[in-house]
């Protein structure tokens, strides 16, 4: 067997795929920020008075749980379906949904235990538990949707991951930003900022930014270049191999 019987070339996405990962994440974002807003509808009390008294001993400490709920709704249930709608309308690429939605159970599991004590430390100052809680939503979609990629084609997961890496960053970024700008808004328009943007923006910049980089690393494959590809074991075995029959071969000196 040669070393081209195990060689995986990168994904690559057409326009319209492209597309639709970006109104797919917009969709799921959309459905999670719906699901939000429902919760705040009947805990807006709660929520309110929390920002009107900023920091205390006199904010509920029932807050800091909710907030560590609604995490878990937001990235926990969103990442399961973007796994799930991949593998309907992406089922040549994302094909190996066993792998990809243990690994989303076991990296959302993980994320929630420790994160969990972070909310509970910070339970009685309200503005730091809106930024974790945008932080932990953001970090959440970007660790999965790095697994997804991972499960997919782990040759191509240094790529994958250093992209994702950019668009986590560029994602909190705009969060921070819009965090930063509202804090002169009403007390109404800033819990809906803080609540409902961090699963829009993570959910369609996160994997849409992934969907660019499949179409950009593929140009450069398509040029010769495949810097970022990782071989497997078997493969590194059957290279070496080769080097040495070729090695040999040309030690033997055969006279005619």
């Amino acid at each position: 067997m040669t070393q081209s019987d195990f060689f995986n070339e990168p994904s690559n996405l057409s326009g319209w795929q492209l597309i639709g990962k970006f109104f797919i994440g917009l969709l799921i974002g959309g459905v999670i920020a719906a699901l939000l807003f429902v919760i705040l509808s009947f805990m807006w009390g709660m929520f309110t008075s929390a920002f009107g008294q900023q920091t205390g001993a006199s904010i509920n400490p029932l807050l800091s749980l909710i907030l560590l709920f609604i995490w878990f709704l937001s990235t926990f249930i969103g990442n399961i379906a973007i796994g799930g709608v991949y593998s309907l309308f992406f089922n040549r690429k994302y094909y190996n949904t066993s792998k990809m939605f243990g690994l989303l159970f076991l990296t959302n599991g993980i994320l929630f235990f420790f994160l969990a004590p972070i909310y509970i430390v910070f339970a009685s100052q309200i503005d730091i538990l809106f930024i974790i809680l945008g932080f932990h939503i953001l970090f959440s979609v970007f660790a999965s949707a790095s697994q997804i990629e991972f499960s997919t084609n782990p040759n191509y997961s240094a790529s994958a991951f250093m992209w994702n890496v950019l668009w986590f960053a560029l994602a909190f970024l705009a969060y921070a930003l819009i965090y930063k700008l509202a804090g002169s808004a009403a007390v109404q328009q800033r819990i809906y900022l803080f609540m409902l943007l961090p699963p829009v923006l993570g959910y369609t910049l996160v994997p849409f930014g992934s969907g660019i980089r499949e179409k950009i690393y593929y140009k450069f494959y398509e040029l010769g270049n495949n810097g970022f590809y990782i071989p497997s074991v078997t493969e590194s075995d059957e290279e070496e191999t080769g080097w040495e029959n070729k090695d040999g071969s040309e030690d033997i000196n055969v006279e005619g």
